[in-house]
């Protein structure tokens, strides 16, 4: 597939356009990269409904669950390093972890959402999923709602804790210097965060609830409370702009500035369909059909061709292996027919790609 970029920019930059023009979005990025090179990176909109300030290319957007691409990649780096593998059982890392129905879980589980252990723990206050220690010990404790390994539960912040001291214990140290470490700081991703600082925090796009009837979300509970947004919850809380989402997914797929995260054979692997035998994808289809850390799409004949993950308020990022694309979307207001999105639809059918209702 050929694309002229120059017109494709234009034909996205108008959809965008129409998309802010008619309150049909607030704000947002998109960003491409192609063969390891960024091609288009565009914005539209506002960072709140009254319109006072233009979104530029440094905002950021909070992304929710698109970090967890960036969590699974850096798992992986630690895979190739021969530091932990797919097979290793959690509780001979963590062995406090290894009780109550948990002992047999292996690494690959909590790749693939397949723990069983997708409720939050109790809290008081939801600034208690800012302490990682208190976290991890209330993991500890927990019951699999069914026998891990088996049917496929997505894991909306669990993930966190679950994925990151699992790979603190075999690497020892803290996963939030992983991340930095194996990702973040060899592509120079300075608009990516786990934690905003307040630097970062300046260049924060809010949350738009504008569509709903209550004028408040659990997005805006979470994401603009600054206990929760300057701390470390790799799952959920990232902040980033579009550009950096998709230079990730970039450095997946070939070399970016010389740099590339995983081997090919990595990425082969990782973008293979895990579910267990009697647990086939329903008759309707889900968005849950995991590799080993990340979403998979494309043809029912090819799926994993494309992979990524997107997020709860509508951001994600990809990459499509058949034509080397690397995408990041970031936006703002809340869309109530979550989690498929018109404005991203629009973007694939220009692009050439299947949609995705992540």
């Amino acid at each position: 597939m050929k694309w002229n970029w120059k017109e494709m920019g234009s034909r996205l930059q108008t959809l965008l356009d129409c998309a802010v023009e008619s309150g049909e979005e607030c704000g947002c990025q998109l960003a491409v990269y192609w063969n390891g090179e960024p091609v288009l990176s565009l914005v539209s909109g506002y960072t709140t409904p009254e319109r006072t300030e233009t979104i530029r290319e440094q905002s950021l957007f909070p992304i929710f669950s698109v970090g967890k691409g960036v969590m699974a990649t850096a798992f992986h780096r630690l895979v190739e390093k021969g530091i932990v593998s797919y097979d290793t059982r959690v509780a001979d890392l963590w062995p406090e972890f290894g009780c109550r129905g948990k002992e047999g879980i292996l690494v690959r589980d909590i790749l693939t959402h397949r723990e069983a252990l997708f409720e939050l723990p109790p809290y008081r206050d939801i600034a208690e999923l800012a302490d990682w220690k208190l976290m991890c010990r209330r993991m500890e404790a927990m019951v699999p709602a069914w026998a891990p390994g088996g049917k496929c539960q997505y894991h909306p912040i669990t993930y966190a804790w679950l994925l990151g001291e699992t790979a603190h214990r075999a690497d020892g140290r803290p996963f939030a210097e992983i991340v930095r470490e194996e990702v973040l700081e060899p592509l120079h991703l300075d608009s990516f965060f786990f934690g905003t600082t307040e630097e970062a925090d300046s260049r924060f796009v809010p949350v738009d609830v504008s569509s709903v009837k209550e004028g408040r979300s659990w997005h805006t509970e979470f994401m603009h409370n600054p206990v929760i947004r300057h701390a470390f919850i790799p799952s959920a809380n990232g902040c980033a702009n579009a550009l950096s989402i998709a230079r990730h997914y970039a450095a997946l797929l070939g070399e970016v500035d010389g740099i590339r995260l995983l081997k090919p054979e990595t990425v082969t692997n990782a973008t293979v369909l895990r579910r267990a035998p009697d647990d086939p994808v329903p008759p309707k289809g889900t968005w849950q059909r995991f590799g080993l850390g990340y979403a998979l799409y494309g043809p029912e004949n090819d799926l994993g061709s494309l992979f990524g993950h997107g997020g709860a308020l509508g951001a994600e990022g990809f990459a499509d292996r058949a034509h080397g694309l690397a995408v990041g979307f970031t936006k703002n207001k809340v869309t109530l027919s979550h989690p498929e999105h018109v404005v991203r639809d629009r973007i694939s059918e220009v692009l050439g790609l299947p949609p995705r209702h992540w």
